[in-house]
């Protein structure tokens, strides 16, 4: 009886030392019992998850390289529109000094005194003007003025006098024109408003 309790007690030694031999365990749990399980290789499942992500990633950035593409697209157009600007802005004080001198010499050619020799004068004066103003037209500048009784309007025109009426219905709108006004045509806006004189109010006397 005793052989048999030292195997007993053997056994239960080896077993508390996990020194079990795997052949005794062919279906392989012994090793997984003792945590050594072997490495095993990616499955078909895992490739194929792989390779979407890749695929995914890859359409990605190509959406990007078109988003970057018209992103340059716009930059390049926005860069020939801020040139544009630039251009018209550098050219803007001297089409303005421009509208000043092109008034300035209708207005005297409209002003000289007859001992002047008025004649040549006025058609060299006007022929100065008639050069200036086609200068002005081949920048885009054209001259505009309104008719006698047309609205006021602040944006287009400027008010130089003040023209009393006893008639209300003539508030507000042109007396008369002083001096033409200059339009900018790219940009749809007054370089220098006609100057005009307004209507006014006035109560009659008792």
């Amino acid at each position: 009886m005793k052989p048999e309790l030292d195997s007993a007690e053997t056994l239960s030694a080896t077993a508390a030392e996990g020194e079990f031999d795997d052949s005794e365990f062919p279906d392989g749990t012994g090793a997984a019992a003792n945590g050594e399980t072997a490495a095993a290789g990616p499955s078909d499942a895992e490739i194929a998850a792989e390779v979407g992500r890749l695929a995914a990633a890859a359409e990605r950035y190509h959406d990007r390289a078109q988003q970057r593409e018209g992103v340059i697209d716009y930059l390049r157009a926005e860069l020939e529109l801020l040139r544009r600007g630039e251009r018209r802005g550098l050219l803007r004080p001297l089409l303005t000094q421009m509208c000043r001198l092109h008034a300035d010499l209708v207005r005297q050619a409209a002003t000289l005194p007859p001992d002047f020799d008025a004649v040549r004068a006025v058609r060299l004066l006007q022929s100065y003007a008639e050069t200036l103003g086609e200068a002005l037209e081949d920048n885009g500048v054209v001259t505009y003025q309104p008719d006698e009784g047309d609205p006021f309007n602040p944006r287009q025109h400027r008010q130089v006098k003040r023209q009393p009426s006893a008639d209300p219905s003539q508030a507000g709108h042109v007396a008369a024109v002083r001096q033409p006004g200059y339009l900018d045509l790219e940009s749809d806006s007054p370089l220098a408003p006609a100057e005009v004189s307004v209507f006014m109010t006035v109560q009659e006397e008792r």
